[in-house]
């Protein structure tokens, strides 16, 4: 457990889809809804709508905790999900009564920003165009507001893994800054590739790293990237299939390595699956994915001496479509979304196990897709 973060209130900001597509959501929400967050008992207050705006699909927060930013998946027009043109948006916080004042927009300048990271600074943001396969960069001033895009970095080139010349997509699916805020890593599902760029804060630009990218070798379709707090491990969510793919970090040469792939499911599930969601323990002992299709949460146990991950178990959380969840500071709370089923849903940590276990009854939340806790003190 992080020193002081029991017992502390926090406000949780949900992120939705607010287009009526049956890929993604009933139409029924408005954007980012609001939720208290009581750090000694985990108990949620009801979501009320912080802010209104069009598929705030992912959250970002800005290090000094003042500011929220969103990736709005859909473009300003909010036509066709294949030619709408994304945006990102900025966000006042009121710590007082959790709503939201929008300070600006600027364009994401690509197809369906479905992520989001400000670096350590906060000078710069970063997103990833899911649909046009593309990274890009902001500059963000002190008073929080955007600024036009620096840099976009368009993915191309061969599959990693796969057979020369055959045709693949391009879909950039996470943006995250190294603990060391030296590097921007980007996963490409469709490429089979993690980026890394080298940062410019002052100017909120990237350029590719020497060597640009690392090729993973077995098809994992890497989607969701965390690093564990020693900064020289990281886990990826592999969209491929049952799998948490362990990477090593060279902080000195900003290189990476592929390590080994723990399965999220039991052996005996084979059926069709995706992994979504990856986060990293506080304490850094253990690393949850989200699987969907078997519709659960696995718990995985780090080895503390190479870093490999192994299945413990897997929580069913009785609902379609666990897209994301988040931990809360301490490590003690787990809170998943169930994005088709419209629902929310607490879960308690058992330090000593890992494992999960309900502790509430499933809260009611338009599409849900994204949670970020901010401290209130």
């Amino acid at each position: 457990m992080l020193a002081g973060a029991a017992g502390k209130q926090y406000l949780v900001y949900w992120g939705t889809y607010t287009t009526k597509l049956t890929r993604f959501a009933n139409g029924e929400s408005k954007g980012i809804y609001v939720s208290r967050f009581d750090g000694e008992t985990g108990k949620l207050s009801t979501p009320e709508l912080a802010a209104e705006t069009k598929s705030p699909s992912y959250l970002a927060l800005h290090p000094n905790g003042r500011f929220l930013y969103a990736a709005n998946e859909l473009g300003p027009e909010d036509t066709e999900i294949s030619t709408s043109i994304g945006y990102l948006t900025a966000f006042a916080i009121d710590k007082a009564s959790g709503k939201l004042t929008e300070l600006n927009r600027s364009s994401a300048k690509g197809l369906m920003p479905c992520h989001l990271n400000l670096d350590k600074t906060g000078g710069m943001v970063a997103a990833a165009n899911w649909a046009s396969g593309s990274t890009v960069s902001i500059p963000v001033g002190k008073d929080g507001k955007l600024g036009e895009a620096a840099t976009v970095y368009q993915h191309a080139g061969e599959r990693s893994g796969g057979k020369p010349g055959a045709k693949v997509e391009v879909h950039c699916h996470s943006v995250t800054y190294t603990p060391d805020n030296r590097f921007l890593i980007a996963t490409d599902t469709g490429l089979n590739k993690v980026f890394v760029h080298r940062i410019d804060a002052g100017k909120g630009s990237f350029t590719p790293h020497n060597p640009p990218f690392l090729g993973l070798k077995h098809q994992a379709n890497p989607r969701q990237f965390r690093f564990h707090p020693n900064g020289k491990w990281a886990y990826v969510a592999n969209e491929s299939g049952p799998g948490c793919t362990m990477l090593r970090y060279d902080t000195a040469r900003g290189v990476f390595e592929e390590g080994p792939t723990g399965r999220t499911v039991p052996e005996s599930y084979r059926e069709p699956m995706t992994c979504a969601e990856v986060e990293v323990h506080p304490s850094g002992e253990y690393v949850y994915v989200s699987n969907r299709g078997h519709n659960s949460i696995a718990a995985m146990r780090i080895d503390p001496a190479t870093g490999a991950p192994s299945l413990i178990e897997t929580f069913a959380l009785g609902g379609s479509n666990p897209r994301s969840f988040n931990i809360d500071p301490s490590g003690r709370f787990l809170i998943a979304m169930l994005q088709r089923v419209n629902a929310i849903v607490p879960l308690r940590i058992d330090r000593a196990t890992g494992k999960l276990s309900r502790y509430a009854e499933n809260m009611a939340l338009p599409a849900p897709v994204c949670a970020k806790f901010v401290a209130m003190g």
